[in-house]
């Protein structure tokens, strides 16, 4: 058979060249696309994850702080528990631990278990509990700092290869307002119709495994103390 040489004429090396770039634009292109998706999944899941961890602290603290000096078996004429301990000022300088009592169980009984404190240490909170409390129903022999037993309820550790949730800050700021305006800083209350709030102010941040950015979060609340029965 007669082959027509003109019409077997193949690739050029030009139009060679030229679909190799073409080829590789596009990759690139697209492992682009790809790795800025892994990247902002990546830090999106992170700000879910922290935004869920300070919900979650921030819902358990609020709650126990509501119920603060409840007591089932409470009358009108008797108190059962210290309504509030106080705020201590730890390493970080400002009131970073918060300790008080209430019936937990709704068993109308004093018990280590109804004595409770948070604070911060080390990137973590830290939920605190009795440990042989006298059983007069008062907190003065309970503080952030003597008969009471720790647990961490977030975990962080630094030196982990791992993108733990850190809190960098716990602050509890109390407020006492008396009838007529007066504000005092402090639970030191004297006449008048009291109404005692606490903010509290949690700052927490992660650090994305993509590109080791820091993601930082603040969340506050101030929470108003139900059963108030002053100082």
């Amino acid at each position: 058979m007669y082959l027509n040489k003109r019409n077997a004429r193949g690739v050029t090396l030009i139009e060679l060249l030229i679909a190799m770039g073409l080829g590789t634009v596009v990759i690139g292109a697209v492992i682009t696309i790809f790795s800025t998706t892994v990247r902002y999944n990546s830090d999106n899941l992170q700000m879910i994850r922290l935004n869920q961890e300070l919900r979650g602290v921030m819902s358990l603290i609020s709650r126990d702080l509501r119920r603060t000096g409840y007591f089932n078996s409470a009358t009108v004429t008797s108190t059962y528990l210290d309504t509030f301990g106080g705020a201590d000022t730890g390493s970080y300088g400002y009131n970073d631990c918060i300790y008080f009592a209430y019936d937990i169980d709704a068993d109308g009984s004093i018990e280590d278990s109804d004595f409770i404190a948070y604070k911060l240490e080390a990137g973590e909170i830290r939920q605190g509990t009795g440990a042989s409390v006298n059983t007069s129903g008062s907190t003065s022999d309970f503080t952030c700092s003597t008969k009471v037993a720790w647990e961490s309820i977030t975990e962080y550790d630094a030196s982990a290869d791992r993108s733990d949730v850190q809190i960098t800050t716990l602050q509890f700021e109390p407020e006492c307002s008396i009838a007529g305006g007066a504000v005092s800083n402090n639970f030191t209350c004297t006449g008048g119709i009291e109404v005692r709030n606490i903010t509290v102010t949690i700052i927490a941040q992660v650090i994305t495994p993509v590109d080791n950015t820091v993601v930082s979060r603040t969340l506050t609340e101030t929470i108003k103390l139900r059963n108030d029965g002053g100082v």
